[in-house]
C-alpha cells in the first residue's frame, strides 16, 4: 500500500490548523479527485472560522480552484 494515499477518510477530519501545500492547488484536472477537493474545502472551513452552513459552496469553491 502506498504512502502517498490520503490520510483522511470521509469520516476524519483534517487535523486542526491544516492548510495544504500550496503545490496542492494546482492540480492538473485529470488527477485531481474528491480527496483533494475536500482538503481544500476543509481549508477554506477552517479559514473562515470554522462557521458552518456553508459547505457546498466551500466544495464548489475548492472545486473550481482545483479542476475549473
Amino acid at each position: 500500500m502506498s504512502h502517498h494515499g490520503s490520510h483522511f477518510s470521509s469520516q476524519m477530519q483534517p487535523p486542526h490548523g491544516f492548510s495544504p501545500a500550496p503545490a496542492a492547488r494546482h492540480i492538473d484536472v485529470r488527477t485531481a479527485s474528491d480527496a483533494d477537493i475536500a482538503k481544500l474545502a476543509y481549508a477554506k472551513y477552517e479559514a473562515r472560522g470554522r462557521a458552518h452552513g456553508l459547505d457546498k459552496q466551500d466544495w464548489a469553491a475548492a472545486r473550481h480552484e482545483l479542476i475549473g
